[in-house]
């Protein structure tokens, strides 16, 4: 994933973030958050599995937690959250945003146009 795509992930994780967390994920969000500016994408990938397990129902946590499948190349388990998020708060517009782009890159990954 090139640096131009994980800049625009970011901004929709920091942009989604706020508008559907939930006090129980906020915390591991926002340590995510930080670990994928930082390119720790380990680190994120732990915070947001951790979010998603204390608040299964943020739309936040299963969007970022996504974002972290697809950039280890899980495109099966980040489709599955992405999804789960859309179910959650299916109006949020970054979310779907990024479900959609997701979409795109898949489908180019597997050498199809969208």
């Amino acid at each position: 994933m090139n640096r131009t795509i994980v800049v625009l992930l970011l901004l929709g994780l920091l942009l989604g973030a706020g508008a559907c967390a939930r006090p129980l994920a906020s915390g591991a969000l926002t340590a995510g958050i930080r670990a994928a500016q930082a390119e720790d994408w380990d680190e994120a990938f732990r915070q947001w599995t951790a979010a998603v397990e204390r608040d299964p129902g943020s739309a936040a946590a299963h969007n970022n937690l996504a974002v972290a499948y697809e950039k280890k190349g899980a495109w099966d388990e980040a489709a599955r959250e992405y999804e789960t998020a859309l179910r959650l708060d299916p109006g949020n517009a970054e979310i779907k945003a990024n479900a959609e782009a997701f979409r795109a890159r898949r489908e180019a990954a597997r050498g199809k146009t969208p």
